[in-house]
């Protein structure tokens, strides 16, 4: 089965079956810190295909990775987890939580907007970065900020579909055009 259809069904279904709006909000962020958790941590998606390693192994690591403290009971999120395992579906956990914040994002109209810079901005820089942003955009805004050396300066804004690329590396390949042309 296409793991972009199983992805989509299962996300859909913990969205649907999460109900209420504050339960939908938790299991969001505990959707995003997995995804930092799984990129941090690259051997976690290996520990998952592993199918010698016991169900309960393969349980305790996902709800770690997802931030639930043991003993904590997060309603219908250890039964998720539990369900995926269950039905040989943890290997795409990545792809479900990725899913699932994409479901949450449009339900919401929660826009992404992704800053590229070369260097890490300040605090003041980025409270420019997201006024400018903002006054873009009639939606509520997520930042996703991330560091491109290669730009070699500027900033790069993603917003939705549109992009505002003000980069020193863009300027550099538009004047080379220029050269090229004449």
């Amino acid at each position: 089965m296409d793991e972009g259809l199983i992805s989509r069904r299962y996300a859909k279904a913990l969205f649907r079956h999460a109900g209420e709006r504050e339960l939908q909000e938790l299991l969001y962020e505990k959707m995003k810190l997995f995804q930092e958790n799984a990129t941090a941590h690259p051997g976690l998606q290996k520990a998952l295909q592993n199918p010698i390693l016991p169900s309960k192994t393969k349980e305790q690591l996902l709800a770690t990775a997802m931030g639930i403290q043991p003993g904590e009971e997060i309603p219908r999120l250890r039964g998720f987890i539990r369900l995926l395992i269950r039905n040989r579906r943890e290997m795409h956990a990545r792809a479900i939580s990725k899913m699932y914040e994409e479901i949450y994002r449009t339900a919401r109209g929660i826009a992404r907007v992704k800053v590229t810079t070369a260097v890490t901005l300040s605090p003041e820089m980025a409270g420019k970065v997201e006024a400018f942003a903002r006054g873009r955009s009639g939606q509520e805004l997520e930042f996703l900020y991330q560091v491109e050396p290669a730009i070699m300066g500027g900033i790069i804004l993603e917003i939705g579909d549109r992009q505002y690329d003000a980069s020193v590396s863009r300027k550099l390949k538009e004047i080379r055009g220029g050269f090229l042309k004449k």
